[in-house]
């Protein structure tokens, strides 16, 4: 079960490239799905036939993490403290508003979505520009949700599983709707394109620093791992798509 509140932060991570809408305390907020994503472990085969690869750019992922994206996230942590940290996490997510917002309302959530916007004014306004996540503090949810998720909402099924360099597990459906997810945050039209990429990449960086001890615990004391990233992924997105 530990296990599993580590992959979800790591999960939420890696999804936050196109998303940035990502609080990590989100990931163990979900208590009640945890028995839920057992049973998909022990039950649900993934389709697979890229899986030499995928082992192989998991590795790379790895490595890439422990050699350079690991010291630059330890040196980062030493220069910015904890609280400034948090603030640039909140202000990111609440910048990525119109993805959930649009992402749920193409689904026909139409609460989640007028949540969404009811969020977005509170941490506005209340929250110094989303700084502060005021509207959580006062028990107003979030409502994750992006381009794949809308499309496994409709039934379009996931397809095969596929490691990104970099960002890590995915699959076909998910894959192929980053380009609609990027250009449905506003950070995706950041001009010129090294910028956008600059800032969504350094929002990354950011969450990861405040969960450096869960992402090692993942990389460096999980036996298989890979398998072990490739079904709590699969499992995790078709929980979010219902």
């Amino acid at each position: 079960m530990n296990k599993i509140k580590i992959i979800l932060v790591f999960i939420l991570v890696s999804f936050s490239f196109c998303e940035q809408n990502i609080n990590t305390d989100d990931a163990f907020s979900l208590e009640n799905s945890f028995d839920d994503l057992d049973k998909e472990f022990n039950s649900k085969e993934i389709y697979d036939p890229l899986k030499s690869y995928n082992e192989l750019m998991t590795d790379f992922n790895i490595g890439f993490y422990r050699y350079l994206a690991r010291p630059a996230i330890f040196g980062y942590n030493f220069v910015v403290p904890k609280v400034a940290r948090t603030g640039i996490r909140n202000f990111f997510s609440n910048l990525a508003m119109p993805l959930r917002f649009s992402s749920n309302l193409l689904q026909l959530k139409f609460k989640e979505s007028s949540t969404e916007l009811l969020r977005f004014f509170v941490n506005t306004f209340f929250g110094f520009l989303g700084l502060h996540d005021t509207a959580s503090a006062s028990g107003i949810a979030k409502y994750e949700s992006d381009f794949g998720l809308a499309l496994a909402h409709w039934g379009l099924g996931p397809g095969f599983h596929i490691v990104l360099p970099f960002l890590g597990p995915s699959n076909l459906r998910d894959s192929l709707s980053i380009p609609v997810s990027w250009y449905l945050n506003p950070t995706g039209y950041i001009k010129p394109f090294w910028l956008s990429l600059s800032v969504n990449s350094f929002a990354i960086m950011n969450i990861m620093s405040l969960d450096g001890d869960t992402i090692d615990e993942l990389y460096f004391n999980t036996p298989n791992v890979y398998p072990f990233l490739r079904d709590a992924y699969e499992a995790r997105r078709e929980s979010l798509s219902k």
